[in-house]
């Protein structure tokens, strides 16, 4: 090829970015060594009409700048999804703080009701955890005790996912 004809191709060549796959006419591209004195076995894109029909514009690409192109374009994409995952990251790490300030603010409310329901049915056990015995209290209503149940198994779920949270934040930091 000489350099006039590669600069004529230059808005061909300047549409394709990175490595071409097809030549606008639908042929598959091979590559071939250049035979000039400027380029001489550089590598390049063709299609093997182009070659035969040289007044045509057939895609012409130098494999070197393809390669460089398709670095770039994979470098870019690299550092986008890297900026993904650090936003992500950043959501993630925040809305487990704001949650496990709810958590800790609902565990908070439990435990006052805990202690006003124990003070209202004439009791004032120290356990906050929901046992047989502490169920099943003789000198408790059942109705009592089933609330007291269903609001330790409440507490204890809140407490699970609070340190699910904060174990999971301390791993990505």
């Amino acid at each position: 090829m000489s350099s006039s004809s590669s600069s004529s191709l230059s808005n061909t060549r300047s549409q394709t970015v990175g490595i071409p796959t097809t030549c606008w006419c639908g042929s598959k591209l091979t590559t071939y060594g250049a035979q000039t004195k400027e380029n001489l076995f550089r590598r390049f894109y063709r299609c093997k009409l182009g070659i035969h029909r040289k007044t045509e514009h057939h895609l012409f690409k130098w494999v070197d700048e393809a390669i460089v192109e398709e670095v770039n374009m994979v470098d870019a994409k690299h550092n986008q999804l890297k900026e993904d995952v650090d936003s992500f990251k950043i959501y993630t790490t925040q809305h487990l703080e704001k949650q496990a300030i709810q958590f800790d603010k609902a565990l908070i409310q439990l435990n006052s009701l805990i202690v006003d329901k124990d003070t209202s049915s004439g009791t004032n056990e120290n356990s906050t955890i929901a046992t047989k015995d502490t169920v099943q209290s003789p000198n408790q209503p059942s109705d009592a005790n089933n609330s007291r149940a269903q609001l330790i198994n409440i507490a204890v779920a809140a407490i699970a996912v609070g340190t699910m949270a904060w174990i999971y934040a301390k791993i990505t930091n």
